[in-house]
C-alpha cells in the first residue's frame, strides 16, 4: 500500500452530498479526508458504497459489490492507473482452481461481451499485480453487496459515467468505517452502524459512546444513550437520530453531513447541502 497525496494536500471534507446517485440524498456520509483539487473516490467497505468527491466537495454516491469475506478488499490509498473499455477477463487461477472445484468449466479468458464479469469498463486502482479494479458486472442484481473476489462491481451504467469522469492518477481511497455519525440542518446528531463483515472494526461501543457524548457536550445536546446503544447492537445501516427530541425528521429530509470524530475533533458541517 502506498499514500497517493501528502496529508498537507488533505481537507476535511465538510459538505453533504450535491448530487446522490444512490441511495438517497440524505445518505450517511463517512469521515474521511479527500483531496481539495480534482476528484478522488472513496470506498466505504461496511457501507457497500462508493463516493466520488470533486474539490474537496461530496458530487455522488453510488452502490456497489464489495469481496466477500473470504476474498476482502483491502483497504489502502491507491491511484487510478488505468481505464479499459470492453476489457476481455483473463481469470486469475485461484478463480480457475474455485470453477474446478464447483464443477464448472474452466475458463482462462472471458472475451468482451454479455457474459463478461468485467462489464463494460475496468478502472484499475493500485498496483497492476495487485488487480484491484473498479468494473462492471454481467450480474447486476449483485449490486450492492459482498460478492466479489476483492475488485469493486458497479452497475455498468454507473461505471461507464465513473470511467467518463476519473483519469489516471486520481486518488482512491478504500475505507472502512462501520459506524458513521453525522449532523443534519437542524444541528441534531444522527447515528449509523452496519454489520462489521470483516470483523475487523477498531471502534467499540466504549469509543464511539464516548465521542458521541463528546460531541453533545461541546454542541449542548443531550446524546440519548439507551439509543446509542441499540443503534451499535441492531447494526441496521439505517441512520437515527440519537439528540432529536419529539418527532424525528426523515432522514430523506435530514441532509446529513459527516462529524469528523474519526479524524481527530467532533467538529462538524456548519452548513449540509441537500
Amino acid at each position: 500500500m502506498f499514500t497517493p497525496i501528502r496529508r498537507s494536500l488533505f481537507t476535511l471534507v465538510l459538505l453533504g452530498a450535491s448530487a446522490v446517485a444512490a441511495p438517497s440524498r440524505a445518505a450517511p456520509v463517512p469521515d474521511v479526508q479527500v483531496s481539495e483539487t480534482g476528484y478522488h473516490v472513496v470506498i466505504n467497505l461496511p457501507q457497500t458504497r462508493l463516493f466520488l468527491y470533486r474539490d474537496g466537495k461530496l458530487d455522488t454516491i453510488y452502490p456497489v459489490a464489495v469481496g466477500k469475506t473470504l476474498t476482502q478488499t483491502p483497504a489502502g490509498e491507491y491511484w487510478v492507473t488505468g481505464i479499459y473499455h470492453n476489457p476481455a477477463w483473463h481469470v486469475p487461477k485461484s478463480i480457475q482452481a474455485e470453477m474446478k472445484k464447483n464443477g464448472r468449466t474452466v475458463q482462462t479468458v472471458v472475451p468482451a461481451g454479455p457474459n463478461n464479469p468485467l462489464g463494460k469498463v475496468f478502472v484499475r486502482f493500485g498496483e497492476p499485480r495487485l488487480g484491484l479494479g473498479i468494473h462492471g458486472t454481467n450480474a447486476p442484481s449483485s449490486v450492492p453487496g459482498f460478492r466479489s473476489h476483492g475488485c469493486v462491481r458497479m452497475r455498468n451504467d454507473d461505471v461507464l459515467t465513473l470511467a467518463r469522469t476519473v483519469s489516471t492518477d486520481v486518488p482512491v481511497s478504500v475505507i472502512n468505517q462501520s459506524v458513521i455519525m453525522n449532523t443534519d440542518a437542524r444541528g441534531d446528531l444522527w447515528l449509523t452502524s452496519y454489520p462489521d463483515i470483516y470483523k475487523t472494526a477498531t471502534t467499540g461501543p466504549a469509543e464511539v459512546t464516548a465521542a458521541a457524548e463528546k460531541w453533545g457536550s461541546e454542541h449542548n445536546r443531550k446524546v440519548d444513550g439507551r439509543l446509542v446503544k441499540a443503534v451499535l447492537g441492531k447494526r441496521t445501516g439505517q441512520p437515527v437520530c440519537v439528540t432529536c427530541s419529539g418527532s424525528r425528521p426523515e432522514v430523506a429530509q435530514a441532509g446529513l453531513a459527516p462529524v469528523h470524530w474519526l479524524s481527530g475533533s467532533a467538529q462538524t458541517d456548519p452548513s449540509p447541502l441537500f
